[in-house]
């Protein structure tokens, strides 16, 4: 069965989308002899970028972003019980920050000859890894691949490291697809004893999925797992609404 976002996660949602348009001018696409132009104010400055602009193509970046912001508000306004008034821990120190998600860089090629399948800009291990990507793009989540990241010392490249911006963190997915293998169990136990050490919580910040090397978790299944997640992180952070 389908698992749904609890009303706690889609009201630090809208929070977040809240806090995201309050500093954003409003923009408005017009035409002018048939080609496109954006205006938008700020502090009460009128701008407009015509489409022979060398900025136009950045302004409109923002000017769609900002029309999406408005759409997904609207979609969870009209959700009964979500309350952006929701108040958020900020006590708690995320053990990867947005600081480290911003310089982490992702794998987007095959040097090592090990990423045969693509998915987008990233080149993947397996078909199972392409379907969570797939996962994640479907639930709207940003995410980048297989960055090598230091933890507690200890260096590790997750499969998938997930920025959440209503709480400010990252959660990791992993993808065990050969689980059927002792060496391979083996080796990624190390990785999860320095997860465990690092202050990941299994089922919260740390999502793992298992297959084998004939079987992989459903799609529902692999979306489930992290749409959980995102939902006990939810109660972990919200303290009840003002």
């Amino acid at each position: 069965m389908k698992l749904e976002y609890t009303n706690t996660y889609l009201s630090l949602k809208l929070k977040c989308v809240n806090r995201k348009l309050k500093n954003e001018p409003v923009y408005y696409l017009n035409k002018r002899k048939d080609k496109p132009v954006i205006r938008y104010y700020d502090n009460g400055k009128r701008h407009e970028i015509q489409s022979s602009s060398p900025r136009f193509k950045d302004v409109e970046r923002v000017y769609l972003d900002t029309q999406n912001l408005r759409m997904i508000k609207k979609q969870l306004e009209s959700v009964p019980g979500v309350n952006p008034s929701v108040k958020i821990r900020t006590d708690i120190v995320p053990v990867i920050s947005h600081d480290l998600y911003s310089r982490m860089i992702p794998k987007t090629d095959n040097s090592d000859g090990n990423h045969p399948y693509q998915h987008k800009q990233f080149y993947m291990r397996s078909r199972f890894e392409v379907a969570m990507a797939g996962v994640l793009d479907s639930l709207d989540l940003e995410y980048k691949y297989e960055p090598t990241i230091i933890l507690n010392g200890y260096q590790v490249s997750p499969d998938f490291v997930v920025y959440l911006p209503e709480f400010d963190c990252c959660i990791i997915v992993e993808c065990e697809g050969m689980t059927d293998e002792v060496s391979y169990v083996n080796r990624n136990g190390v990785k999860f004893a320095e997860y465990l050490y690092a202050g990941l919580v299994f089922g919260m910040t740390l999502v793992v999925l298992q297959g084998d090397r004939t079987h992989m978790p459903s799609p529902e299944l692999m979306r489930n797992a992290v749409v959980s997640a995102i939902n006990v992180l939810s109660s972990h952070y919200a303290l009840g609404v003002d």
